[in-house]
């Protein structure tokens, strides 16, 4: 049974929730580096009659990568997307839908270059620039995400997007601070649905962050009007209150919210505080002791114990909360020192290695390591630039780490493939040239790569099937053509030798 083009994802499996397009296939940076893509360029692929049949019986498995995909088995659906990719390498949505899968799994960096690959593939996708911007805002890269929806500054129209998009792109302006165009994404949305709660909702999250809290409030009693199962509303509108001073009714719209969503941190936290100023002690223990397994994330909650126990008398019990809080806040600020430092290391080395100075950028990038030894991006940058200088002793280190951190991504194996080619070791070469072109087949560099590979090994019917493809996908790739054409004549004088024995 063939898939409902436009089907949804479950709420309760897929976080996006957001519809899925199925079309008929058409016949200096990955993610951050610039290596990424030379293995992007070249795009001309063209199916002949019998790969035709295979593609047609291969979008079976394309189906099936979906159904996993929206039965939350993310895993299975990967591979089936993987093996749809290799019949169909020229195709966006294998790229965009495992884009999807590894965003649920938690795997931005992946997501990201599976999507970078489907807006390489498909460019006037409009879904695919909204995933894209969302992917690279939980990555916390800002400027790459408001790059990727400067295409609807370019003349494409927010209005064609499905609902579901359409909110998503709302959610990510909110997320890039974009207010002018949430509002206008919420306009659209309002004119579809008057009576969507959510958009009032998230119409007063943005008064909120504007400092607009009367405007802010008018809009979650709105939402509230609207549906009455809507804790995040009334959380919002109790903390409004709470702020006026009005206890009575913060406290009345806080329950609301808990009894909606009793294992909200949150929401527990806020409802303690109010109960904690109308002097109701021991209700405010009781939410707050509820909120307290979530303190180590959200450390507020330990001070508001530590209040709450020196209200009741106990100064001992309020004192250890204290102190908890205050480790707690400590920790926090270290960490976020730690990050800032790092991103702010890496990006004056990405400018310093845009503009040519490649010995100021190698310091910068060693240097974010020492703030962040698990960050994966100064580990490529600098496995890309000693081995593009010949310095393979010190590119091996950050390639090991590289995999460490990342085993799929096809940038490090890209470069570990090119390693372990010059080193000779052409069986490794191979291992992991071939496990790029399992994600990436309809890519020229990795393509030419193992045709260079299967040479050296001497096995030249592979070396050919390589290079035809990487002379197909890059046409303009004189080093293809003429490692093609080499093989070809080859081939032709071993047959006319054959044919005059």
């Amino acid at each position: 049974m063939k898939v409902d083009p436009w089907r949804r994802i479950p709420n309760d499996v897929c976080i996006t929730r957001v519809p899925l397009p199925f079309v008929k296939p058409n016949c200096r940076k990955l993610a951050l580096l610039s290596l990424a893509w030379m293995m992007g360029t070249g795009s001309a692929f063209f199916y002949s009659a019998p790969c035709q049949a295979v593609l047609a019986a291969s979008e079976d498995r394309l189906e099936e990568g979906f159904r996993h995909l929206s039965q939350g088995r993310l895993e299975e659906a990967l591979h089936a997307f993987t093996d749809f990719k290799q019949t169909a390498p020229q195709d966006f949505r294998p790229y965009f839908y495992s884009g999807i899968a590894l965003t649920e799994l938690g795997r931005l960096s992946a997501a990201a270059s599976e999507i970078l690959e489907a807006v390489r593939l498909a460019p006037d996708r409009a879904e695919c620039r909204v995933f894209q911007a969302n992917v690279l805002q939980k990555l916390k890269q800002r400027e790459e995400a408001v790059r990727a929806l400067e295409f609807f500054d370019e003349g494409a129209r927010p209005e064609q997007l499905d609902t579901a998009w359409l909110r998503l792109l709302a959610d990510v302006y909110f997320k890039l601070e974009k207010i002018d165009q949430t509002l206008r994404a919420l306009d659209l949305l309002a004119q579809r649905d008057p009576r969507d709660a959510r958009v009032d909702l998230d119409r007063g999250l943005v008064y909120v962050v504007v400092g607009k809290p009367n405007v802010a409030l008018d809009h979650f009693k709105k939402s509230i009007s609207k549906s009455k199962e809507n804790p995040l509303a009334y959380f919002e509108l109790g903390k409004i209150l709470y702020q006026r001073n009005e206890l009575d009714a913060a406290k009345q719209a806080l329950s609301e919210a808990v009894r909606l969503r009793e294992d909200h941190p949150e929401y527990l936290y806020k409802l303690g505080m109010v109960c904690l100023a109308r002097g109701e002690v021991e209700e405010a223990l009781g939410y707050l002791k509820q909120a307290e397994p979530a303190a180590g994330a959200f450390p507020e909650i330990y001070f508001a114990l530590g209040r709450a126990y020196q209200r009741k008398g106990n100064q001992s019990t309020g004192n250890k909360y204290r102190r908890k809080f205050e480790e707690a806040m400590a920790a926090e600020r270290k960490e976020k020192e730690r990050m800032s430092l790092a991103n702010r290391l890496l990006s004056r080395g990405e400018t310093q290695l845009d503009r040519g100075n490649t010995a100021e950028a190698r310091s910068l990038f060693e240097q974010a390591i020492q703030a962040d030894p698990n960050r994966w991006e100064p580990h490529g940058y600098l496995a890309e630039m000693f081995l593009a200088s010949g310095d393979l002793k010190l590119a091996y280190p950050h390639l090991v780490k590289m995999e460490e951190i990342d085993p799929d991504s096809a940038v490090g194996n890209f470069l570990a493939a090119t390693y372990w080619y010059r080193l000779k070791d052409f069986g490794r070469a191979r291992d992991y040239a071939e496990k790029v072109k399992r994600s990436r087949p309809g890519n020229s560099e990795v393509r030419g790569l193992l045709g260079k590979v299967y040479l050296e090994l001497g096995q030249k019917e592979k070396a050919l099937r390589e290079f035809e493809a990487a002379a197909r996908l890059a046409p303009d790739r004189a080093e293809f053509r003429e490692q093609l054409e080499r093989l070809q004549n080859q081939n032709a004088e071993t047959a006319q030798t054959a044919r005059d024995q």
